[in-house]
């Protein structure tokens, strides 16, 4: 990646056009599956997303990513995990649930599991189950946010996790990159500046 920055998955705002885009810019670009009304759509946005990436002769691509809600009222999940299971998109992002449903799926074809979470108790949940990485979602970030400071969260997490961290909530710049990597994260979420594009 040319900059430690995922395009953070925004609810009804994170399309394929934004995600290749962030891609073709050398960051990782994300996407929520609810922001598909259709198990049908999610596999015509996947679909997009993979032919166009395949396509694209910028360097370096960054990797896409799914955000996969992984709650039990999510009666969409085991349409949505085979159309994951089938595009293979390299970074699962799973949200509002345990990662353990996805795991296998995504370890089976080289994929990383990333867990969205808020607070410290779903943070060590999430590295028992055995994460690549995890997504803090600290004060200041958009959907369903944490209320910790990003420092305090990371520095907290560093404590048990030696796997990526992606910290998002409040970070719009680059000094806000350069104190979060500096904090011990290795990528940021960073959302607001890309809801104009």
């Amino acid at each position: 990646m040319r900059l430690p920055v995922f395009a953070a998955p925004m609810f009804l705002v994170s399309g394929p056009e934004l995600v290749v885009a962030a891609c073709e810019a050398g960051i990782a670009g994300a996407f929520p599956t609810p922001n598909c009304r259709t198990a049908e759509e999610l596999d015509q946005w996947m679909t997009t997303i993979t032919q166009q990436l395949g396509a694209a002769d910028k360097e370096p691509v960054g990797p896409w990513a799914a955000n996969l809600i992984t709650h039990s009222t999510n009666t969409r999940f085991a349409d949505d995990l085979e159309l994951v299971r089938r595009h293979q998109p390299p970074i699962v992002i799973t949200a509002l649930g345990s990662p353990k449903p996805v795991m296998q799926v995504v370890r089976d074809y080289g994929g990383l599991v990333f867990a969205d979470v808020v607070n410290i108790n779903l943070a060590r949940k999430a590295a028992a189950a055995g994460v690549d990485g995890l997504a803090c979602i600290s004060a200041g970030a958009g959907g369903h946010t944490g209320h910790l400071s990003a420092f305090a969260f990371i520095s907290a997490v560093r404590e048990f996790f030696d796997g990526w961290i992606v910290v998002g909530g409040g970070i719009a710049d680059g000094a806000g990159i350069a104190g979060a990597i500096a904090a011990g994260a290795d990528f940021v979420y960073m959302g607001t500046r890309f809801l104009p594009s």
